[in-house]
């Protein structure tokens, strides 16, 4: 009995990457609180460029947070997913899905504002039905984690995929509903949102599964980075050749930028090759989720560089340190809740 509670304090015992995912969390906190009492003017946001990094942070978490619960649910009713790993899936889904929680709560300001925006069922706002989408796939998610018996399919799996798949849409509508950022406009972002839960969804679940069961994931990603990449290249020629004056301005920003192209040489290319060589899956896996961020956050920050009203020069946007620690601490407190919560379950389980 001594020598298993030995071992039950080693398993719970932190490594040396927790104590460094501890301390991040930690400068985080910090972090926000600075923030909160001195106000959002400590980021790099103004009055042209108001979505930033937190908001690129939020749709990447939220559409992974959607992402895995489709690879649980699709992996079960295919037979390559077994239950412990769906357990891991899905508690690794919820961390997502909390990590998106705490950076939209940021970028409205304080807690208190969040609240409010919630309470207040204003639902004429798509913010607000993005909220409750995310919640509601939160609250499914959850229940279908702990559901008993634990099925390989089931139909609360399908009506959380759905939920999740829904949840996505809305932010790409969200985007694209917006009339005075043409960047934005028509069905690319919907897709485009919808093509990056994937890669980030099988991007993550790569990080967390045995390496013998990866093997239709690594397929999936491909095909997933081919996909983005071919939309991002589809973006950028129709912007230069076929666009607007507005829309071709747009375009040759964000060419001159970096975003760009951190994004499809960090983010696709060199995943691509990895996966391609059959060489370091998981740093393929995560320069995949990178990837999914900087081409929120470049798609963000180019739809709002150029003003709708006067003639105004491009609004430039460069993150904070103040949102870059932001950033790290909520992933790496995402790591740590799932470190805790998955070895809660599979104990359990």
């Amino acid at each position: 009995m001594a020598t298993a509670a030995m071992v039950k304090t080693e398993e719970n015992r932190l490594s040396a990457a927790g104590w460094v995912a501890v301390a991040l969390v930690v400068l985080w906190l910090a972090a926000w609180i600075y923030q909160l009492s001195v106000g959002l003017q400590v980021t790099g946001l103004g009055q042209q460029v108001v979505w930033g990094l937190y908001i690129a942070g939020f749709f990447a978490a939220a559409g992974a947070g959607a992402g895995l619960v489709a690879v649980a649910v699709i992996g079960g009713a295919m037979g390559f997913a077994t239950a412990l790993t769906r357990a891991r899936l899905l508690v690794l889904a919820l961390a997502s899905f909390i990590a998106a929680g705490i950076m939209i709560t940021m970028d409205v300001g304080s807690p208190l504002t969040m609240w409010r925006l919630v309470v207040g069922f204003r639902f004429e706002s798509m913010m607000t039905w993005d909220f409750w989408l995310l919640a509601l796939t939160f609250i499914l998610t959850l229940v279908l984690l702990y559901q008993k018996p634990a099925p390989a399919a089931s139909g609360l799996g399908w009506v959380t995929l759905a939920a999740a798949v829904v949840l996505v849409a809305v932010e790409g509508w969200m985007l694209s509903s917006v009339a005075a950022r043409p960047l934005w406009s028509g069905g690319q972002s919907l897709v485009s949102f919808l093509v990056g839960a994937s890669i980030g969804g099988q991007a993550l679940a790569l990080l967390v599964i045995p390496s013998e069961a990866d093997g239709k994931l690594k397929l999936g990603l491909k095909a997933m980075l081919w996909l983005n990449l071919v939309l991002v290249v589809a973006e950028v020629l129709s912007g230069v050749i076929g666009g607007s004056p507005r829309g071709v301005q747009e375009m040759l920003g964000v060419l001159t930028s970096t975003g760009l192209w951190l994004h499809v040489i960090v983010g696709l290319i060199v995943p691509l090759v990895l996966l391609i060589g059959g060489r370091s899956v998981k740093t393929a896996a995560g320069l995949a989720v990178l990837g999914v961020l900087l081409e929120k956050l470049w798609y963000l920050s180019a739809g709002q560089q150029k003003s709708w009203f006067g003639e105004l020069p491009l609004g430039s946007y460069l993150p904070s340190l103040i949102e870059a620690i932001a950033i790290i601490g909520v992933v790496a407190l995402a790591a740590l809740i799932y470190r805790g919560w998955s070895r809660s379950v599979l104990r359990a389980g």
